[in-house]
């Protein structure tokens, strides 16, 4: 008895799919498939309808009528918030594809093992004034391993925290010094509908908290998209006389320092560990 009904719906694909879509079928097929859409939507008002079997059978003949091109322009029981879940679903899955570290052992380098960052850590803790070079050197020199700069950056960023015994000027302080004239930066990432990455660079006034302007890029970017996106942001107004930025590697590539000094803007590197208020105020 199956095989009959899979034979006898096969048929009936087979024959409408003879008939071609378009013409007198398809108006009819789209009023139709348009107006059985609107007593699904009237079933519920509080959440989506569930779709019962002969309204799945009924929308799946009425499309074979219909071209491609009609079929999206059809589909209205799709709601934004049930698109931007999908979406927010997608992109998750996106980024734990890339960076789970469940997808299978791969070959390489599987990172510093505990003793060596407990020896970075104390080594920092014991010299404050020393950086990420000098530290690496240390360490080849007194262990004998070969450790580079960026991975005893990556150890702090981690298991380092400063103490806050500074008796400096305080953040509301040296913003007060800098009025109308210190800006800061921050990259930001987002997804498209297409889960395409997309770069954002955010520029924003530090004494009155208003955003100057945003630069976006599509892909990969280096030290001349950096440069090409900053000029957007800043695209006929005069760049102030300081610049804030945290200690993001982008920000250290040689085209974005010498553009830089070609507009006499000094950089100003935020403190480790503490965000900028340009991402407290986007939180």
């Amino acid at each position: 008895m199956r095989d009959v009904v899979l034979l006898l719906v096969h048929l009936i694909v087979t024959v409408v799919r003879l008939a071609r879509p378009g013409g007198l079928r398809g108006v009819v097929a789209e009023s139709v498939l348009v107006k059985h859409q609107l007593l699904i939507l009237q079933r519920g008002r509080k959440r989506a309808p569930n779709l019962r079997p002969a309204d799945r059978i009924l929308i799946a003949l009425c499309t074979l009528f219909l071209r491609p091109a009609r079929v999206v322009r059809s589909a209205i029981v799709l709601k934004p918030s049930t698109f931007l879940r999908l979406h927010n679903l997608l992109r998750k899955r996106k980024y734990r594809l890339l960076f789970s570290p469940e997808r299978g052992h791969r070959p390489g380098p599987k990172g510093p093992n505990k003793e060596l960052i407990d020896a970075v850590v104390a080594m920092k803790q014991r010299n404050q004034n020393w950086g990420c070079p000098r530290i690496a050197q240390q360490i080849t020199l007194a262990f004998g391993v070969e450790i580079d700069k960026d991975v005893v950056r990556r150890i702090l960023s981690v298991h380092y925290r400063p103490t806050s015994d500074s008796g400096g000027p305080s953040w509301l302080t040296f913003l007060g010094h800098m009025k109308d004239s210190l800006w800061s930066c921050d990259l930001f990432r987002c997804e498209s509908a297409t889960l395409r990455t997309h770069w954002i660079l955010v520029v924003m006034d530090q004494f009155t908290r208003r955003i100057v302007s945003f630069g976006v890029h599509r892909g990969i970017v280096d030290g001349v998209a950096l440069c090409r996106m900053f000029h957007r942001a800043i695209r006929g107004q005069s760049p102030p006389k300081y610049l804030s930025s945290d200690h993001d590697p982008l920000y250290r590539f040689h085209q974005w320092q010498a553009n830089l000094r070609v507009l006499e803007v000094t950089e100003i590197k935020t403190v480790p560990y503490v965000a900028l208020p340009i991402r407290l105020w986007s939180d």
